[in-house]
């Protein structure tokens, strides 16, 4: 019992560390006026975003991910269905790269988002 607990914990606290990365994330996006102006236009709700963002992370740092990366290339041209201009996702990235490294997160958990986000953008830019 006190394993399942301890397992517990350390899953609330992945999520307190990805609730937070999230939240910082959208802070800086939104400071940015390319997103601002592009999330107005296509009228986004910024909490789903975000709850999906969120999952989405989740997803990519699960050790199951590997065994799903064809499913998550398919889930993100279907989210992304628009064109994304390789100057854009640059700065997407880099505000995401910009918040980790501000925050105090695992460095292996920081390099394998990194080179997960960096594989599906690398499948959608156009």
């Amino acid at each position: 019992m006190k394993k399942k607990r301890e397992l517990m914990m350390t899953i609330a606290l992945e999520q307190e560390k990805v609730n937070e990365l999230v939240e910082h994330f959208y802070d800086k996006l939104l400071k940015d006026s390319y997103y601002i102006n592009m999330f107005t236009e296509r009228n986004m709700d910024i909490e789903l975003l975000k709850n999906r963002q969120r999952v989405f992370i989740n997803r990519l740092v699960s050790e199951e991910s590997a065994q799903e990366e064809g499913n998550q290339v398919s889930q993100v041209k279907e989210r992304h269905p628009f064109q994304i201009a390789p100057e854009r996702a640059a700065v997407w990235f880099g505000k995401l790269k910009e918040t980790m490294e501000e925050m105090d997160l695992d460095v292996s958990f920081k390099e394998h988002l990194i080179e997960k986000v960096d594989f599906l953008l690398n499948k959608i830019i156009k």
